[in-house]
């Protein structure tokens, strides 16, 4: 069950959890406009539950051809979001467009696949770093050590 189910019933069902409404908005914003990769419907019955009646984030989402942060929010140094990736993606280097602006694009570390058996997989609450961004600015040349 644990291959084929995102969202499993806790066995403490006070403590049952679904995705987070924004990211449910931002998925259902998204097959709005058609710019939902295939391997994220998977997960779309949920999504759409959760999502129903709230209004999307500014930023829906950072694309990239095997994986989808849904709701992103930028830190200095990573991406933080709702993942859904397709198992090719786990652990890789992937650059992603921002939905918003297409020009834009930063490449981020996707996290290892929480189960390594299943072809798409979510995770709720990814942290994904940065590795290269193309608006970022470069790291300052190392300074040589002073002469004494």
């Amino acid at each position: 069950m644990e291959e084929f189910c995102w969202f499993l019933p806790p066995k403490n069902q006070d403590a049952a959890e679904g995705p987070p409404a924004a990211a449910g908005a931002a998925m259902l914003a998204l097959c709005e406009a058609v710019q939902v990769p295939g391997f994220a419907m998977a997960f779309y019955d949920a999504l759409a539950t959760a999502g129903e009646g709230t209004p999307p984030p500014s930023l829906l989402a950072l694309l990239a051809d095997d994986a989808l942060l849904l709701a992103p929010v930028e830190h200095h140094d990573g991406w933080r979001g709702l993942l859904l990736a397709e198992d090719a993606a786990a652990g890789q280097e992937r650059t992603f467009r921002l939905t918003d602006d297409s020009q834009r694009l930063v490449t981020l570390q996707v996290p290892t696949a929480p189960d390594a058996a299943a072809p798409a997989w979510a995770a709720a609450d990814s942290w994904l770093p940065i590795v290269r961004s193309v608006d970022s600015n470069p790291l300052p040349p190392a300074l040589p050590p002073e002469s004494t």
